[in-house]
């Protein structure tokens, strides 16, 4: 059986936890950004799922943002200009 808990995925533990929504072909997709907070350029993005209407997208995210992130208040911050980012 297969270990859950790989090495190579520990930076998750201390990755800060953002949220993005798109909307694609009239549904609302919302995806969740992991950030490592000791090398930016360094991310996973996860697709988690799609809403009917932005407003209950915001809300999931929201909600998926907090039960994901290890540190609940928010004091892990990277600098938004350290990670690529393309909002177009």
């Amino acid at each position: 059986m297969n270990s859950r808990n790989k090495p190579e995925d520990a930076w998750l533990l201390d990755a800060e936890v953002k949220y993005r929504i798109e909307e694609a072909h009239g549904r609302w997709q919302v995806s969740l950004i992991f950030i490592d907070t000791h090398d930016p350029t360094h991310f996973l993005v996860k697709q988690i799922g799609d809403y009917r209407t932005e407003k209950l997208a915001k809300i999931y995210a929201r909600n998926m943002q907090q039960t994901a992130a290890k540190d609940f208040r928010g004091t892990q911050k990277v600098n938004p200009d350290d990670y690529p980012a393309n909002n177009n």
